[in-house]
């Protein structure tokens, strides 16, 4: 009997056998469409953190992730530029809108409640980010009828870096019953720096859906190129602000130079920004500077 007839052969279990990395891929998509991974990096910087300020590690890490799933789950919802930009998200977010509203709210609620728990402090660092979310996306600027912050160039991206920046420093801090310090406004800066490039890699990974929304970036506005020299260049500052640091013993020369693998590789992911390369998982790398972060942070602590 020929091996093509063998019930038994090879041949006849070739596409029979499950494929792991396809569960695996969906898996990670859903985390990825639900903004679970946007709060595993948010919880990854307030660890980050937590190691350079020499604070404990607490429940503030997995107040940051709840927090951070909420507004960003949140904002999908909503985000009409995602028919474009990224349309595997908008379908997911078609088909599971309900589920993502309840999910969303019920993890603020449950994030609110804990801040409430460990003080006032916590409580109200905890609404920044709803806050910033607010005034973000809803027209409230007395121009043109109404205006949103989203719609107005580089306010928007310091908007939400800055309420990002100031969450996962100081929620850390106020869990700790910490003093805040010279050393958690330097690292505040940083993040903030840090976040600023992020959010405009990915609009530049988005000018189409953008443009087409009218929503003015960077991208949008001084195109991909220029926009890319930009964010180089707070790259630069971020190396000069840790050099500074570190100099004038702000922040321990040892994880001052920790830091620097993960500017390095922000760099990096710039310059990938409108080469050919898949759109679709730009954000995921940028994401991945935060697990370099925690690596080299995490040995020179």
């Amino acid at each position: 009997m020929s091996q093509s007839n063998d019930p038994y052969g090879p041949e006849q279990y070739r596409y029979r056998l499950p494929d792991p990395t396809v569960a695996v891929e969906r898996a990670f998509g859903v985390a990825k469409h639900a903004s679970v991974l946007d709060g595993l990096v948010a919880a990854t910087k307030v660890v980050v953190v937590s190691l350079l300020l020499s604070l404990p590690l607490t429940t503030a890490a997995l107040l940051a992730g709840l927090v951070t799933f909420s507004v960003y789950g949140s904002n999908k919802l909503v985000d009409a530029e995602d028919e474009v930009n990224c349309p595997d998200r908008a379908s997911f977010v078609a088909r599971n809108r309900e589920l993502l509203l309840f999910g969303t709210l019920g993890a603020y609620v449950v994030a609110l409640g804990l801040a409430a728990l460990d003080g006032v402090d916590s409580f109200l660092l905890t609404l920044v980010p709803a806050v910033a979310a607010v005034l973000y996306s809803t027209p409230w600027l007395p121009f043109d009828g109404g205006t949103r912050v989203k719609d107005l160039l580089v306010a928007n991206t310091v908007l939400v870096a800055g309420s990002w920046a100031v969450y996962v420093t100081f929620i850390p801090v106020a869990y700790a019953d910490a003093a805040v310090s010279v050393t958690a406004v330097v690292v505040c800066v940083f993040f903030f720096l840090q976040t600023v490039v992020a959010g405009e890699v990915l609009n530049a990974r988005d000018v189409v859906g953008d443009r087409a929304e009218g929503v003015r970036t960077m991208a949008t506005v001084f195109g991909v190129r220029r926009t890319q020299w930009a964010l180089y260049a707070l790259d630069g500052f971020s190396l000069v602000l840790l050099a500074w640091a570190a100099t004038t013993d702000i922040l321990a020369s040892p994880l001052a130079i920790a830091l620097v693998p993960a500017v390095g590789y922000s760099v990096l992911v710039t310059a990938l920004v409108g080469r050919d390369v898949d759109r679709r998982r730009l954000g995921t790398c940028r994401d991945c500077q935060y697990l370099v972060m925690l690596c080299c942070v995490a040995v020179a602590a």
